[in-house]
C-alpha cells in the first residue's frame, strides 16, 4: 500500500513573521545598548567606600610607556 501526499504552494508565513521580528529587534537594540553610568554625584559615601573611591590614594593611570 501505498501513501502519497499532494503538495500545494502556499506563501510561507514564516518570512512575515521572520520580518517583524527582525524589525522589532532593531527597532528596540538603541534601548538596550544604552548602558546606564555610575553617577557618583548621587551616591552615598558608605557606597562609594565599598566601591574604592574613597580610600584616599590617587586613582590609577596607565602609563603610556605600558603600551
Amino acid at each position: 500500500m501505498d501513501c502519497s501526499t499532494i503538495e500545494g504552494n502556499r506563501p510561507q508565513q514564516s518570512i512575515g513573521a521572520f520580518r517583524r521580528l527582525a524589525g522589532w529587534l532593531a527597532g528596540s537594540a538603541n534601548r538596550f545598548c544604552r548602558l546606564p553610568r555610575l553617577d557618583l554625584s548621587v551616591m552615598p559615601d558608605r557606597v562609594k567606600r565599598d566601591l574604592g573611591f574613597l580610600d584616599g590614594r590617587d586613582p590609577y593611570y596607565e602609563d603610556e610607556r605600558m603600551r
